[in-house]
This record gives structure tokens, sequence and C-alpha cells, in this order.
């Protein structure tokens, strides 16, 4: 029923538009036999064998015909070729042409040709006024080395442009486009998509709601609920809008941003204000500014920026960074994370390096320095090298109830602290150490602090980055 009142439209509207072509008559060219009956029709003639016509520049052959002078209309039957030029072409089983608005209906095994398109469907109706074809029955074009399909479209000649509604499909060597509706233009092989867009190739799958692809430079834009999987390093991207160049190698995306990768055999969730992401042929760089957060099982982390070299297995924050390690909260000018196999093997604090451990809510033990260098094994924090202008605030428990029976201060420009069981096991100071035993009731509020001890706050960090996955849940 739909299809029906579909059409009807489009034929009312093609009508309408016609209205004021100056209508010439149909020329009947040649048939093997003309007759009519009059009992039947005074006005409709019958076309037998061989029939061809003209109108305005345009011929039609077929089998045979029902010619209705009066209306300047054929209905034509069986063996149906209709010709314009050298460039366009209609065949199918079973035509009504109107003469009168240069309108033809044509039906049953319709093949639609146009330079180096072919078009296959059931039904198409072409109005030559407008150089507009309509199909609301499944079709197959193909186009060079391309391949398309849809449920229903219009083909606007002049420009070589389709408008496809339902099902559309476009298949080109790797490369498929999917979307509920989408807009083709053959020659620039530019594709504007709306509803259920999916782009995928060897390398790459994008999921979107709206967003057009320039095929021949690689270029696209895409908005709303995006999903970008990557294949080659297991990268999955959700965001509001993206922006991608560089033949599909270069993207932009902000809003609402998380992208998910394997990290410590595990996943890293990382969000920002914009991430970009960069493909080469070795590597795989990303970018991330303002508003940094990121988290997995084994590690949490902020900064203002972030880039991460999948050649290199560095992952680098900049500006005001910090990392939560199993106890520990770790914070420099910038912080360096080397990977492995996507495995943490070693953290690089560099200049105003700190770290902290919370014992309860007013004793922390404390580690500065200007660099450290924190080691893995096995996932696990192993151990800490502090490196220049060392100084430690290590609180001495009671080895039974954990009750702080005192505070040692320790002043040593370079240290070793191992870790067991995620806690500070013990430090080796590598020059003589300026050490000071505060029993508990000695200690005053300004001694629990080394200088540029900042307490972080954790669960913001972690807030955000929920925020960002129940926004893109169930996508």
């Amino acid at each position: 029923m739909t299809k029906y009142f579909t059409y009807s439209i489009f034929l009312c509207f093609s009508l309408l538009s016609n209205l004021s072509i100056g209508q010439t008559q149909i020329e009947i060219i040649n048939a093997d036999e003309i007759s009519f009956n009059k009992k039947i029709s005074e006005d409709r003639q019958l076309l037998l064998g061989n029939v061809r016509t003209k109108h305005e520049g345009r011929y039609l052959n077929c089998d045979s015909a029902y010619y209705y002078a009066t209306e300047n209309k054929i209905e034509a039957f069986s063996n149906i070729n209709i010709w314009q030029g050298d460039t366009l072409n209609l065949k199918g089983n079973y035509l009504l042409y109107h003469g009168n608005h240069a309108l033809a209906e044509i039906h049953q095994n319709v093949r639609f040709n146009h330079k180096n398109m072919k078009l296959l469907t059931e039904q198409l109706n072409y109005n030559f006024a407008t150089n507009e074809g309509f199909f609301d029955t499944k079709a197959s074009i193909t186009n060079e080395e391309k391949s398309l399909w849809s449920n229903k479209g219009v083909y606007y000649s002049s420009i070589e442009k389709f408008d496809f509604f339902g099902d559309v499909l476009i298949i080109e060597g790797e490369e498929i486009i999917k979307a509920d509706t989408l807009y083709y233009w053959l020659d620039s092989e530019f594709a504007s998509f709306r509803s259920n867009g999916e782009i995928e190739n060897s390398d790459i799958k994008i999921l979107a709601q709206e967003g057009w692809i320039d095929q021949i430079a690689g270029n696209a834009f895409l908005s709303d609920r995006i999903k970008i999987t990557q294949s080659k390093d297991s990268y999955t991207l959700y965001t509001d809008t993206c922006i991608i160049t560089d033949q599909m190698n270069h993207s932009l995306s902000y809003g609402n941003t998380l992208l998910n990768f394997p990290f410590n055999d595990d996943t890293l969730y990382l969000t920002a204000d914009t991430l970009i992401n960069y493909q080469t042929t070795a590597s795989t760089i990303v970018k991330a500014y303002k508003d940094v957060n990121f988290k997995s099982t084994t590690i949490t982390g902020q900064s203002d920026s972030l880039s991460f070299n999948t050649q290199s297995n560095l992952i680098y924050l900049n500006q005001e960074p910090v990392l939560w390690l199993e106890e520990f909260q770790l914070t420099a000018d910038t912080i360096s994370l080397f990977l492995d196999s996507n495995k943490l093997e070693k953290v690089y604090l560099n200049k105003n390096a700190f770290i902290s451990s919370e014992l309860d809510s007013i004793s922390f033990n404390q580690i500065s320095g200007i660099n450290m260098l924190a080691n893995f094994k096995e996932n696990d924090l192993h151990s800490i090298n502090v490196m220049g202008n060392g100084e430690s605030i290590y609180y001495i428990q009671d080895d039974v109830t954990d009750e702080i029976l005192g505070l040692n201060k320790i002043i040593c420009s370079n240290m070793n602290i191992r870790i067991d069981d995620r806690a500070l096991k013990n430090i080796k100071f590598l020059q003589k150490p300026d050490a000071t035993l505060f029993p508990i009731a000695e200690i005053k509020e300004p001694l629990r602090w080394l200088k540029h001890y900042n307490n972080r706050n954790k669960l913001a960090v972690l807030n955000k980055i929920e925020t960002k996955t129940q926004v893109h849940k169930g996508f």
C-alpha cells in the first residue's frame, strides 16, 4: 500500500511539474501492422511487430503497443527499449509513456543504463523533462568497479546522483557502506547518509547515525552515536563527532569521547575533550587534549594532554599528570609509561617527582625527588628508583596492630624503594642518609608533608569515565 501511494505522489508531482511543457505528438516510425477497433476504442491504435516510435529526440522499440493519439500516450509490451542519444537507455517488458509529460513508467525486468551506470529493478518511472528516475522496488546498480543496492531511490541523471532509501549497500573492493538513507554522487564518489550508517574496510569499521564520506580523498565527517573499531590495534572509539582525513588515516574526535584499547592483559578506558588518531604503516599515534582521564583495573590517571605511539610503546602525560598505581599516587611535571606488548614495564617521572600512599586520612607515606623510575614485574609495581634530591616521610607501624608509632623523615639524594604485596617494603639509601625519627606524640602538622604534596581526586576521574561509559552503554 505504501509503495503504490509513494509512486502515486511521485507521478502526480511529475505530471504537475510538466504542465507547461510544449506538447509534441508521438511519431510512429514503424510497425509491421497497424489497426484499431472502434468498438473497443475510437482513439486506440494497435501496433504489431518491430514497433518503433520517436518523441522529442528519444526512440522506443518494442514488439507491440497501443497508441492513444488523443492522450499522446503509448502502452508498450515485450522487448521494450527506449534510448536517448548514446548515454541513456531503458529496457523492460511493459511500458506506459506519457508524451505530454515526457514520463515513462516501465515495469518487469527493468534495465536502465546511463553512461557507465547500470540499474536493474522491477519498476522504474523516468521523467525525461526533469531527468529524474524513481524506483520503489529493490534495485541493484553497478558503476565501473562499484556495486550498489537499495529498496527505493531517485536518480538525477543530469548530475549523476542517487537518493537511496531503505537497506542501502555500496561495495567497492574491500570497502562497504551501509545506511537507511544515503545520497550518492557517482562521479565524485561522495556519499551523505542518515540513520544506521556503517563504513567498513579491512582496517576499520565505523558506525554513525549521520555523516558523509568522500571515497576518493578518504575524508569523512561523522556525527551522532559514533563507534569506530580499528582492527590492527583492537581499538574502539565512541564519540559524538568525528572528522576523518588523509585516506581514512587521520581522525579528530570530540564530544563524549571514550577510547578503549588493550593494556596490561586488560582494557584501558580513556576520555578527553578531543582525541586525535594518526595511522601509519608502522604505528598508531593517539593524542588526547584537555581533561584527559583514563583507567584500567591496575592503573588510573589524569593529565591535561596525552600521547601514545604504538611503535615506541610509549604513553606520554603532560601538564599536571597524576597516576594511581595500586596504593600509590604518582605525580611529576611529565610522566612517561613504557610498554612491552601492551604491558606496563616502566614509569618515568620527570622533574618534581612525587609518590605518596595513604595509611589513614591524615597519614601518608611520601617520597619526592627530581626524577623517579618505577619498575614493574608481571604487571605489579616492583621497585622505585629516586634520582636526585630524594626526601621521604615514612611512618613506623606496629607489626601486629598496624598502629602508627612514629614518623621517619629521611633526606638522601638517591634511593631504591622495594614494593611487596602492593605496599612499601623497604627503602635502600644509596648514599648516607640524614634521618630523623619522630615519636607519634611529637608529630606536628608541618612534619606530615613534603614540599609539592598534593592529594589528587581519584574518584572524580573514575566518575568521569563511568559517565562516558553510561552515555555509550548498549551501543
